[in-house]
């Protein structure tokens, strides 16, 4: 009998609950799950509370039920972010997609099989079943015989010992010396055909990509019905799909190290190290010495220093906005406002009010300003939001504003609205809002601002890598370059020079965004060239009596 590691019989619990979870139609519940494992309900609490915590679950208040957690997503995207072959062949293969309208594949040797990397479908609705990380035989597929064509003699013959040449339809090659004769045909010409012997009505053309050595190390390929990819458009197709496999291989051998940064690279925060889903919100506590900010869909409150301490909600709603006052960082997500005190005690409350907030910024005098938007009418409230947890409203924009800043004097408050470029600025006496800014598409989404000391705006460029200076014209006449393309919110701390914290997300970013950004989601540590302004702690918060 196996003799269990300590722990064992409790990991392999939790990995069933997973399944479930994972497999399941909808929320599951504990009643379910005790249903269908049979094991005591005491045991399943313990399991699930691990697992929520750790972001691997999600509870429903509603109910009651789990689902799988946001954890899951950035494992996954951290599975396509690595591997040059994967994301080098990404490229080449949307390429081809393009020109030729049919659906592109990449897959590559493992075992007596190959292995299903990559799929980019055509515009087509008739598109082949493949699915990643499917393994698909060696003998009927055009990869596969692709790379049979290109590999030394003795491991051809030894692959082929050990093939059980399953028949998949009447095309599929079934003996191993017709095999062999078609394998030198193919290394000849340099592509192999898959004539309908994997499926009735579609064919494939498949090439390998090969070392500096010569030997194969993938192979792409292009599928299509038969009406579409004929016998005589085969023959085009061919060295088309064989001259981007050449042109892969090429890429994979003229791969360089990555260039060293410069010495005022933005660097990651030494506070904390694990990737945030779409970090917001940053506020700098000078009474604490520390940075508070969120992962919206996580969600948790973070608060930075020498390390991080995180806080949850009691349901698991997105946040909105974060800032402090001098007793209790808060975070604010669909009405309710999470309290947290130094100690770690917290505490939640709920505001009607302030159900559809976007945004909150503090005035110079301590009086927190917040942003309400009306999905209905299309329109943002604008207001300072009083003890009762109402908005008593001073501005209104027909947009979405998702971003606010006050200037240094608390005269002008400055607002973004990412989905139209657009940068507004309020002045207190006036009730017309005034356009500061139109950000180019080009240089991405205007998101967080920050105001410097000699009171000009910052604005992180969200899909524009970089933060950016603007004049009091509104124009842009300095610009950071950054590690990540998607910075979300931006604060100046207390430094003797300026520095300037920056959340960023990595969520939905493709996977050779990600190869080449691996920073996404931290919060990193700029520094820039003038001093930032630092806003006062919100005077009260809602609630206060």
């Amino acid at each position: 009998m196996e003799k269990l590691v300590p722990g064992t019989a409790l990991l392999r619990k939790l990995f069933v609950l997973l399944d479930i979870v994972g497999q399941g139609p909808g929320n599951v519940t504990v009643a379910d799950l005790a249903a269908e494992t049979g094991w005591p309900r005491p045991t399943i609490y313990r399991i699930l509370s691990a697992a929520t915590a750790n972001g691997f679950l999600r509870l429903d208040p509603r109910s009651n039920g789990y689902t799988l957690g946001f954890r899951f997503i950035e494992l996954a995207q951290n599975v396509w972010s690595s591997g040059e072959l994967v994301t080098t062949a990404s490229l080449e293969l949307r390429r081809l997609r393009d020109i030729t309208g049919e659906t592109t594949h990449l897959g590559a040797l493992q075992g007596d099989h190959v292995l299903a990397l990559g799929k980019f479908e055509g515009p087509h609705p008739h598109k082949g079943a493949d699915r990643l990380g499917a393994q698909k035989p060696l003998h009927s597929t055009s990869q596969g015989k692709a790379i049979l064509a290109f590999l030394p003699e003795n491991e051809v013959d030894a692959l082929i010992a050990r093939m059980n040449f399953r028949r998949s339809t009447e095309h599929t090659i079934t003996d191993p010396d017709l095999l062999r004769s078609q394998l030198r045909i193919i290394r000849q010409r340099g592509y192999a055909i898959d004539d309908e012997e994997v499926a009735i009505g579609t064919r494939c053309v498949g090439a390998p990509v090969l070392d500096s050595s010569g030997r194969p190390v993938a192979a792409i390929s292009i599928a299509g019905p038969t009406y579409r990819v004929t016998s005589e458009r085969v023959e085009r197709l061919g060295p088309e799909v064989a001259q981007v496999a050449q042109d892969i291989s090429q890429l994979l051998r003229n791969q360089v190290a990555t260039p060293v940064p410069p010495a005022d690279w933005p660097v990651p925060h030494g506070g904390h190290r694990e990737p945030a889903l779409h970090g917001v919100s940053p506020s700098w506590d000078e009474h604490r010495q520390a940075l508070h900010w969120a992962d919206r869909f996580a969600p948790r409150l973070h608060t930075s220093h020498t390390a991080t301490r995180a806080h949850g909600f009691a349901s698991e709603v997105a946040i909105d906005a974060v800032n402090h006052t001098i007793r209790h960082a808060i975070a604010f997500a669909k009405g309710t406002l999470l309290f947290v005190d130094p100690e770690g005690d917290s505490h939640e409350r709920h505001f009607e009010a302030l159900q559809n907030l976007t945004c909150l910024s503090v005035r110079a005098d301590g009086v927190p300003y917040g942003a309400t938007f009306c999905e209905h009418e299309a329109r943002t409230s604008i207001g300072s939001i009083t003890k009762a947890g109402e908005i008593e409203e001073t501005w209104t924009i027909a947009a979405q504003v998702e971003h606010m800043t006050w200037s240094t004097d608390g005269q002008v408050l400055y607002a973004s609205v990412p989905q139209r470029g657009l940068i507004y600025a309020l002045s207190r006496g006036s009730g017309a809002p005034r356009i500061l800014a139109r950000i180019s598409k080009a240089s991405g989404e205007p998101h967080g601002l920050a105001i410097d000391a000699e009171d000009r705006l910052w604005v992180a460029l969200y899909d524009g890598w970089s933060l950016a200076r603007l004049t009091p014209e509104g124009e842009i006449d300095h610009v950071i370059a950054l590690p990540v393309p998607r910075p979300t919110g931006l604060a100046f701390s207390s430094a003797t020079e300026g520095t300037l914290h920056v959340t960023t997300a990595r969520m939905d970013l493709a996977r050779e965004v990600l190869e080449n950004a691996p920073l996404s989601g931290r919060l990193l540590t700029v520094k820039t060239p003038v001093k930032g302004i630092i806003p006062p702690a919100m005077a009260y918060a809602p609630g206060d009596a």
